[in-house]
Order: structure tokens, then sequence, then C-alpha cells
């Protein structure tokens, strides 16, 4: 496990794109590079599963593979990124984000955090199905 940083850019060229970017140590948040903004910076434990996470949250979105460009509004994006499961922190959000902005953002969360605990308790059920039925097969075997 490396401990990392989780950036997301925009660029005002390209409006509705974000670029996630891993940085290794905390990045200086005027630092963007060719033009483009940072507007966000979350702290993973584990870089590496956060990174994957993230695209797993947003791989229908992808542009471009390479460059980690998606075509995803900046607020669900987010919204992704504080939903994870995995152990984060939020460093740094771009502070000329609206109050509305903001509550969008804690509102996607919410739905993406639901989403998952169901999706989570269908699958323990599921689990838990086979495991009955093991336990009769097994117990059915043995008479």
């Amino acid at each position: 496990m490396k401990t990392g940083y989780l950036t997301l850019e925009t660029h005002p060229e390209h409006q509705g794109m974000v670029r996630v970017l891993v940085k290794d140590e905390l990045p200086n948040t005027q630092d963007g590079s060719y033009g483009s903004h940072v507007r966000y910076i979350a702290r993973f434990n584990d870089i590496e599963a956060g990174q994957m996470h993230l695209h797993n949250m947003m791989h229908n979105h992808m542009v471009d593979l390479d460059n980690h460009i998606y075509r995803i509004d900046l607020n669900r994006a987010i919204a992704a990124i504080e939903a994870d499961d995995l152990n984060h922190a939020r460093v740094w959000i771009d502070p000329s984000l609206s109050e509305g902005d903001r509550s969008l953002i804690d509102q996607q969360a919410s739905k993406f955090k639901l989403r998952h605990k169901r999706w989570n308790t269908f699958w323990l059920f599921v689990g838990g199905f086979f495991i009955v039925l093991f336990f009769i097969m097994s117990t059915i075997g043995h008479i």
C-alpha cells in the first residue's frame, strides 16, 4: 500500500471534462498543467486502490485512458471520491465552487453511498444463500 493524492483538474477550454492525476506528494493547488486548474485533492492510504475505485465509478465516462480524462461533471467526480469506502480524506476543494455545487456534491455522494450499501447488502444475501445451500447439501450428502 502506497499513500498518495488523487487530484482532479479541469481546463477552461474543455468544459465537462475532468482529468484525474495521482501524486506521491501533496500537489500545489496553483500548479495546473497546461492551463488546467486543480479543483480537488484527496489523500488515500492506498492510492492505487483509490484510483481503481474511482475508475470503476467513472469508467463509462472515459475519454482518454492514457491521460485519465473523463467526460463527467466535476461535482459528480468529486462525489464519487467522497463516497468511496476506502480510507481517505479530503485535503482541498476549490474555494470557487459555490454552496450550490457543494450541496450537489453532498447529495450525489449520499446517493453513491446508498447504492454501494444496497449492492453490498445484495452480495451478502447471495453469499448467505450459498452458505446455507452448501450446509444443506453437505448434510444431505451424509445421510
